[in-house]
């Protein structure tokens, strides 16, 4: 039932196959409804009901991580950094130790919290840096190679959460992920696929950890991280002063000697996890809890709004081409005030408060609504596509008593910087890329920024990531959602959150239910394939129509009654596991 179960794990596969034996037989689902391909075949993989608790999760390992800190008395925040850990050393592509990230954490007895570890531009990291001596921005500096490096913050900002409200020991938490590191996995298609792709342009030290005989590793074979595995066993022994002063510091800042010391020791001794309050707003019925800027969390409650509002108006068409304008225009909203205004609040003001307050939504919605009755539709330009690029992770985690955990992470593009520090066994990430290098110039997934989002020493660049939690309107948990795939990231958690708590698909139909996507710039709307005999392109000709394979991968967990319901998006390799 599990093709990549079947890999060789020394005692845990047949611990994941007795988890998933327990699941109940899936609904049929109405054959009415599409869904990405393969998705309804593959339903008893990536969909899992329990009672106890839940994790969804981008790995059956990482997943696996999770269940084992919890058949030893963990809680919900022990098995997300589990998880955390485990996902670092079996998703290199996407995240890993010398990344960063955001979580939610919400234990309904004791608070909330918004967790920001995300990377943050070291002192050396100005915007003059970026540009050539002719004044035009260096956008190949700052996608890839050693000055596209953020100071990571992924280990200080897990030793921090879980010190401040899990329950085992660290040497519990880090098991899973040093028995992987060690003894090794077998490599799955998505990570054969994109070492390959990225052979040529890693340093030596790292095609030395994901070559054999001097080319790729291929899918099957074993990958063994050795200098993964010290560099773990150092963060056990040390915990988070590994991360300031420690061996694998030392080893950074001695790569960074040969690049201009562009990360060096103040950096690591300045960094600091942020703690603050989530941004909580009333969207759909529910209380959404989710990350304040410089998340986009801000821009998916201004999206949520605005569907709703328009959905009270009876200015638009009917049927499916009223729905997708009024998706369409809201997303369009959204990303533009994105574009103009988002970026690290310590820096720039992001109006947080306006952009989600009633007036702002009813103004803007009143905007579309011109726009369309008139038909006073601008001219489509053919523009530039974004570069393809799958990166990120997010872990779900829910008990029975509500306690929930939301986190994306990531290093950014595919293995971020492509670049390795001998000897640590840590992939770069690339999040300098994140910040907007000069107004009205994408970055790698063709987002654009302003001024707000310049660089700036100490600076966290704006993300796509938005981690996210709904409660019932009496504050019981109703369900924990994330995603990565970068700009994408924002749109796929409405289009599943629109679809189950809108439309009232289930759950796993609305995760897998073919997505649409608008970013503002580029000015194109993007489809996943299936909808192309669901919605005929020639209903919508004032949008530049593409259809692609939508790359944002969902990551969720819902309460129904006293049902918990995990769901790993059927793109990706992840299952949920629980009780």
């Amino acid at each position: 039932m599990l093709n990549l179960l079947i890999l060789g794990w020394v005692g845990t596969c047949e611990t994941i196959q007795s988890v998933l034996e327990t699941k109940k037989e899936s609904q049929l689902s109405d054959t009415s409804i599409p869904q990405i391909q393969g998705a309804k075949e593959k339903r008893d993989r990536y969909e899992l009901v329990g009672r106890e608790f839940m994790i969804a999760t981008d790995h059956p390992l990482a997943s696996q991580a999770g269940v084992e800190v919890w058949k030893q008395g963990g809680n919900v925040v022990d098995v997300f950094t589990a998880a955390s850990f485990a996902i670092s050393v079996l998703r290199p592509q996407s995240t890993g130790l010398f990344g960063g990230g955001f979580a939610i954490v919400y234990l309904p007895k004791k608070g909330k919290w918004a967790y920001d570890f995300r990377e943050r531009s070291p002192k050396k990291g100005t915007a003059l840096f970026y540009l050539k001596q002719d004044g035009s921005p260096d956008s190949e500096k700052i996608v890839k190679g050693p000055y596209s490096v953020g100071v990571p913050g992924n280990v200080q900002g897990l030793i921090k959460i879980q010190k401040n409200h899990g329950k085992l020991p660290l040497s519990d938490i880090i098991a899973p992920a040093m028995r992987y590191a060690k003894n090794g996995f077998a490599v799955y298609a998505d990570l054969a696929s994109a070492i390959t792709k990225v052979w040529p342009n890693m340093n030596p030290p790292m095609q030395k950890v994901f070559g054999i005989d001097n080319r790729p590793i291929r899918e099957g074979e074993l990958l063994v991280q050795d200098d993964l595995f010290f560099t773990l066993k150092r963060i056990l022994e040390n915990e988070e002063r590994e991360w300031i002063d420690g061996e694998t510091t030392k080893l950074v800042s001695k790569y960074y000697n040969d690049y201009d010391g562009f990360i060096n020791e103040d950096d690591w001794k300045s960094y600091q996890v942020k703690q603050t309050e989530p941004l909580v707003n009333s969207v759909w019925g529910y209380q959404i809890l989710t990350m304040p800027p410089p998340s986009s969390g801000v821009h998916l409650i201004t999206l949520m709004k605005l569907v709703e509002e328009m959905g009270k108006s009876k200015s638009f068409p009917k049927g499916l081409v009223g729905e997708y304008i009024q998706i369409t225009e809201a997303m369009r909203v959204a990303y533009r005030d994105r574009a103009l205004l988002g970026g690290d609040p310590v820096f720039t003001e992001v109006p947080v408060g306006k952009l989600n307050s009633q007036t702002y939504i009813q103004d803007e919605m009143h905007e579309i609504e011109k726009k369309v009755v008139s038909g006073n539709w601008k001219e489509r330009e053919k523009p530039s596509l974004p570069k393809d690029s799958y990166n990120t992770t997010h872990i779900s985690v829910m008990d029975k008593e509500g306690n929930a955990v939301s986190s994306t992470q990531s290093i950014n593009g595919i293995f971020g910087s492509v670049q390795m520090v001998e000897g640590t066994g840590l992939v770069l990430n690339n999040t300098m890329d994140d910040f907007s290098i000069a107004p009205g110039i994408p970055n790698l997934y063709g987002l654009v920024g302003s001024k707000a989002n310049e660089i700036a020493p100490g600076k966290t660049p704006l993300s796509s990531m938005s981690p996210t939690i709904l409660l019932e309107n009496n504050g019981q948990t109703k369900l924990v959602i994330g995603a990565p795939g970068g700009s994408q990231i924002p749109t796929t958690i409405f289009n599943t959150l629109y679809h189950y708590l809108f439309q009232k698909r289930n759950l796993y139909e609305s995760v897998s239910f073919p997505r649409v996507h608008h970013q503002y710039m580029p000015d194109i709307l993007f489809l996943d394939p299936e909808l192309k005999g669901y919605f005929p392109e020639t209903d919508l000709p004032f949008y530049q129509v593409q259809y692609s394979r939508h790359r944002a991968k969902v990551f969720v967990v819902s309460k129904e009654g006293e049902k918990l319901i995990g769901v790993s998006d059927p793109k990706g390799e992840g299952v949920p596991l629980g009780f």
